[in-house]
Parts: C-alpha cells; sequence; structure tokens
C-alpha cells in the first residue's frame, strides 16, 4: 500500500493526479486572463504555451 493520496483507484485517477490536474487548470485559467487582459490572440497565447512545454520537455530528458 502507497502512502496516503497516492494509491490509484482501479480505473480511476489518484488523488494527487487530481490535485496536479486542478492546480494546471487554475494556472490556466490565470493564463488566460493575463492573455486577455494583454490582448493577445488567444492562437498565439497557444503558441506560447506550446513552446514553454516543448523547452521543458527537452529540458528535462
Amino acid at each position: 500500500m502507497g502512502g496516503a493520496g497516492l494509491q490509484r483507484p482501479e480505473g480511476g485517477v489518484s488523488r494527487a493526479d487530481q490535485n496536479a490536474r486542478e492546480q494546471a487548470r487554475g494556472a490556466a485559467t490565470d493564463y488566460a486572463t493575463l492573455v486577455a487582459r494583454l490582448g493577445i490572440d488567444p492562437d498565439e497565447a497557444l503558441r506560447i504555451v506550446q513552446a514553454a512545454l516543448t523547452r521543458h520537455a527537452t529540458s528535462t530528458t
């Protein structure tokens, strides 16, 4: 048995995974608010995020 909140229910998502997704959704909402306030086009905002994800993926492998 794993630590509290780390077990993956049969066919489900662990509490830790669920918390991580909730944090990511919150960060995405904050980013979307910032992008709108700055007047950045949504397609450009997505390109910015994609580039950041790509840079992060290549820097951690």
